[in-house]
């Protein structure tokens, strides 16, 4: 039984992002199943980012029996096989973002939660 709702938010600022996010998108539905959802993918700018080039946004829903802190290892170790090292932060660039916005009616992410794309990404789904 799915008893509990969450919201990610996925992100890349690489030139190939719309490959990224396929792959990333193929990982969470081999994991979830049809109890995932996505919104479009959007391009945005990016905010107080040092890294000029623009992100490739989408907010997934997904349905889930998993714990807060199993499903925080889940993402974290899908950034992890996608090489995303935080040791490059200096760089700006990232392969994929993956973060937990919500769980349940939990706000985990405030700052990210109010960015327009992501409450478009909400409301389209």
């Amino acid at each position: 039984m799915e008893n509990h709702i969450v919201y990610i938010a996925l992100g890349s600022n690489m030139k190939t992002a719309p490959r990224v996010l396929e792959w990333t998108r193929k990982k969470l539905r081999t994991t979830f199943g049809t109890k995932c959802k996505f919104s479009t993918a959007v391009w945005t700018q990016p905010i107080d980012y040092p890294y000029p080039f623009p992100f490739l946004n989408q907010v997934v829903k997904i349905y889930t029996n998993r714990s807060l802190v199993v499903l925080q290892a889940l993402l974290k170790a899908m950034e992890e096989e996608m090489m995303r090292r935080r040791s490059t932060v200096g760089e700006g660039r990232r392969i994929i973002d993956i973060d937990l916005l919500t769980y349940d009616d939990q706000i985990l992410r405030p700052e990210d939660w109010q960015r327009p794309y992501i409450q478009e990404g909400i409301a389209a789904l």
